[in-house]
C-alpha cells in the first residue's frame, strides 16, 4: 500500500489598505469565485479521496471581509458604477485591467468577451496608447467589459450550475447596471460559503485544514536576516539587519489563533510560508503545538547528504529516502516533517495543463505506480507528498482543472493499492520511524532565500521595513498611545513582513502589477506613521522598484507556494 498525501496551498497576501478600507487588488475576490470552493467540492464525488488544504490566515480574513463586510476594490466599484458616470481614468482602468486572465481558458472561450479583446488589440497594434483609443469604445462596451472582467473568473462549476449566471453568459453583451450589480451580489453569496464549507468537510473527515504564519512571512529572515547566508554565504544582506524573533512568534501564534476561531479546533499541521524553514523557525512552530510541517525535498537532501535519484523520465528511484515522515527535535520540542516530491508537484503546477486530461491523469498514475514498485520490499507503508499552490495553476487547464482532477481521482479511487489520505491520517497510522539530527535552512526555491533578499530592491525594502519598525518601537516607549493605536500600528508592520512584497521586488520575478505591489508595501509603512499621528519620511513616497522595463512579465500563475 502507498499513501498519497495531497496538500493544496491557498494563499493571497493582504491587499487591503486598512486605513481607507479599500482593496488595492481584486485577486482574493476573483480567485474566491474560481478556485477555493470547487477544489473541495469535487471530492464529494470521490469519498475515498481525502486531502489536506492549507488556508493562509490573511486569505481567510479577506474572504470574510468580502463576504460579510462589503469589502470593495477598484474593479468591483467600476462594475457597479453607472457607465454615464465613467470618467477618463475609469475607462483607462477598464481597458487596462479587463483582460488580466488566461487568454485561452478565460477569454477566448467567451466569444463576446474575445471580440472586445480583439478590438482593443487591433487598435493598440496601430501604435496608439490606451488613452488614445478611449473614444473607440461605446459606453455599453465599457459596461460589457466591466461585466466580463468578473464573469470570466467564475469557475465552470458555477457557470454551469447557477441559472442566473448561465443566463448572463448566454446574453453575452448589453449588460445593464442592475445585472452588473447582481454579478457582485452573486460573488459575495459564493464567497460567504467558502469557510463554512471547509469547516464542514473537515468535521466530516474528508479534508484536513492547516494554516500558515498569519501574513505569510519568511520566518527564518524575520528571526535573523543572517539566516540568508546559511544556504548562500555570498548573499548581500540589507544595511539594516532584521533580528526579531518576537515577530516570528507573533505571526505563528496569530495564524494558529485565527485558524482555531474559524475551524473550531487546533491546527495539527502548518505550511511554512514558501516552505521556508530554519532550526529556529521550526522550534517556534513546534513550541506552539503544531505536530507536522511540510518542506521541500531539496532540504532533505541538504540535511541528510543523501541524493534523490530519478530515471531519465523523472520517475523517482529514491523512494525509501523521500517517502516517509521524519521526526526532528529542536531544543525541547519535536515535530514531524514531511517532504514533498518535487516532480509530481511541479508536473501539476506547470505541465499537465497543456496535456489532455485523461492523458495527464494516466501519466501521473503511472509515476505513482513506479514509486510504489520501488517500495515493494519496504517494511512500512510509504507516503508520497504532493504539495503545491492550489489556485494559480488551474488557469492553464481545461475547465479550470476539473476534467483532469476527475480523471485522476477516478483512477486513484479504483486502485485499491493506493490510499489517498490526509497527512495527519497517515501520521496517526504510521508514526515517524526516521529521525533527523538537525534541519538545514532554506526554502522551496533553490533551497535558499534569493527570491526574497539579496537583490538591491529587495534589500531596500528590508531596510525601509527595519527603519519603520525601529521608529514604532521608539514611539511606543513614550507611552502616549492607546492599545488600539498600538495594535493597529503593529498590524501594518506584520503585514509588511509578508513574503509577497519581496517576491516581486527586483529579480527574478516580475508581473504586470509590480508598481502596485511596490505601492502596497510602502503604504503599509506609511500607515504606521499615520496611525501614530506622525508624518512619514518622504522616501516612502519614492518607488522601490526600478521603473525601467524588465524582461517580459511573469504572471502569477507560476507561483506554487
Amino acid at each position: 500500500m502507498l499513501s498519497i498525501c495531497f496538500v493544496w496551498h491557498m494563499h493571497q497576501p493582504l491587499y487591503k489598505d486598512r486605513l481607507s478600507g479599500k482593496y488595492l487588488m481584486p485577486w482574493v475576490r476573483l480567485h474566491a469565485i474560481k478556485d477555493y470552493f470547487d477544489m473541495v467540492k469535487i471530492l464529494e464525488g470521490f469519498p475515498k479521496i481525502r486531502q489536506t488544504f492549507n488556508l493562509v490566515p490573511s486569505l481567510i480574513e479577506q474572504l470574510e471581509d468580502y463576504g460579510h463586510n462589503q469589502a470593495v476594490d477598484e474593479q468591483l466599484l467600476l462594475t457597479i458604477k453607472p457607465t454615464e458616470d465613467y470618467n477618463t481614468d475609469d475607462k483607462v482602468f477598464i481597458l487596462n485591467e479587463s483582460f488580466h486572465a488566461n487568454l485561452e481558458r478565460q477569454i477566448k472561450v467567451h466569444a463576446p468577451f474575445f471580440e472586445l479583446y480583439l478590438k482593443r488589440q487591433k487598435l493598440l497594434s496601430k501604435g496608439r496608447s490606451v488613452e488614445g483609443i478611449l473614444n473607440q469604445f461605446t459606453n455599453q462596451e465599457y459596461a460589457d467589459l466591466a461585466a466580463w472582467m468578473n464573469l470570466c473568473w467564475f469557475d465552470p462549476m458555477w457557470q454551469q450550475s447557477n441559472d442566473e449566471l448561465k443566463a448572463l453568459y448566454a446574453q453575452g453583451n448589453n449588460f445593464s447596471l442592475k445585472q452588473r450589480q447582481r454579478i457582485i451580489e452573486i460573488q459575495r453569496d459564493l464567497i460567504r460559503q467558502i469557510i463554512p464549507y471547509y469547516r464542514r468537510k473537515q468535521d466530516e473527515g474528508q479534508i484536513e485544514v492547516t494554516t500558515t504564519p498569519y501574513y505569510h512571512p519568511i520566518l527564518p529572515l524575520l528571526i535573523d536576516t543572517y539566516a540568508a547566508r546559511l544556504p548562500n554565504p555570498n548573499v548581500v544582506l540589507p544595511q539594516q539587519l532584521f533580528f526579531h524573533r518576537d515577530d516570528a512568534i507573533h505571526q505563528v501564534k496569530a495564524g494558529l489563533d485565527l485558524y482555531e476561531h474559524y475551524m473550531g479546533q487546533k491546527a495539527r499541521g502548518m505550511w511554512p510560508s514558501e516552505l521556508s524553514i530554519s532550526p529556529a523557525a521550526v522550534e517556534i512552530i513546534a513550541s506552539q503545538g503544531v505536530k507536522w510541517i511540510v518542506a521541500d525535498e531539496a532540504l532533505l537532501v541538504k540535511t541528510t547528504g543523501l541524493n534523490i535519484y530519478r530515471d531519465q523520465y523523472g520517475n523517482l528511484n529514491s523512494a525509501d529516502t523521500l517517502c516517509q515522515p521524519y521526526e526532528l527535535r529542536v531544543g525541547d520540542e519535536k515535530i514531524n516533517i514531511v517532504f514533498r516530491e518535487v516532480v509530481l508537484s511541479n508536473e501539476i503546477s506547470f505541465s499537465y495543463g497543456s496535456r489532455k486530461p485523461e492523458e495527464a491523469a494516466s501519466a501521473m498514475h503511472m509515476r505513482l505506480k513506479h514509486i510504489q514498485q520501488q517500495l515493494v520490499n519496504s517494511s512500512r507503508e510509504g507516503m508520497i507528498v504532493i504539495a503545491l499552490d492550489g489556485e494559480n495553476c488551474w488557469e492553464t487547464y481545461e475547465d479550470d482543472g476539473w476534467p483532469f482532477l476527475e480523471a485522476l481521482y477516478r483512477r486513484l479511487s479504483a486502485d485499491n493499492t493506493l490510499n489517498v489520505c490526509t497527512v495527519s491520517d497517515y501520521l496517526e497510522r504510521q508514526p515517524a520511524a526516521a529521525r533527523l539530527p538537525r534541519i538545514e535552512t532554506g526554502s522551496w526555491i533553490g533551497a535558499d532565500f534569493h527570491v526574497w533578499i539579496g537583490d538591491p530592491e529587495k534589500n531596500r525594502a528590508w531596510d525601509l521595513l527595519a527603519v519603520t519598525r525601529n521608529f514604532l518601537v521608539d514611539e511606543l516607549k513614550k507611552k502616549i498611545h492607546s492599545e488600539a493605536v498600538k495594535e493597529a500600528a503593529w498590524e501594518e508592520i506584520y503585514a509588511a513582513e509578508g513574503s509577497d512584497w519581496f517576491w516581486w521586488f527586483g529579480e527574478p520575478n516580475n508581473s504586470a502589477h509590480d508598481t502596485i505591489f511596490d505601492r502596497q508595501f510602502r503604504l503599509r509603512l506609511q500607515n504606521v506613521y499615520k496611525i501614530l499621528g506622525q508624518n512619514y519620511p518622504p522616501e516612502l513616497d519614492q518607488p522601490i522598484a526600478n521603473t525601467e522595463p524588465k524582461t517580459a512579465p511573469l504572471v502569477p500563475t507560476s507561483l506554487i507556494v
